[in-house]
């Protein structure tokens, strides 16, 4: 499957939670600071990321393309899906959610790309 954006999704806080809320999904806030910028890897659950301030891009690493995400957009990674977040220059703040709660080991766990296949 591929990465899905969402350019200009939302304009507000409350718009991000009525879209948690009618997607039946748990959130949570998410800072990246500065960075290079991370290498591809994949989650084992679907994560929808909102980004509520900040600049940076998103590789699908299916496709190769890389797509520029700014405040009021929406990117969906699906579950055993290779992405990685780009080059974060200040921060970049999200509103991250999941299909269920998990705990702070589980939460966003970076898997291998060789380990996809297993």
């Amino acid at each position: 499957m591929s990465v899905k954006f969402h350019h200009q999704f939302f304009s507000s806080l409350s718009e991000v939670m009525e879209d948690v809320q009618r997607n039946g999904t748990w959130p949570t806030t998410f800072v990246s600071l500065p960075s290079a910028g991370l290498d591809p890897h994949w989650h084992s659950e679907e994560v929808h990321a909102y980004i509520m301030e900040g600049e940076t891009d998103f590789l699908d690493a299916g496709t190769g393309v890389r797509t520029t995400v700014v405040a009021g957009d929406k990117v969906i990674v699906p579950a055993r899906t290779l992405h990685a977040e780009g080059a974060v220059k200040d921060k970049v703040v999200y509103i991250l959610a999941l299909p269920e709660a998990l705990d702070s080991e589980s939460f966003l766990k970076m898997r291998e790309p060789n380990d996809l296949q297993s």
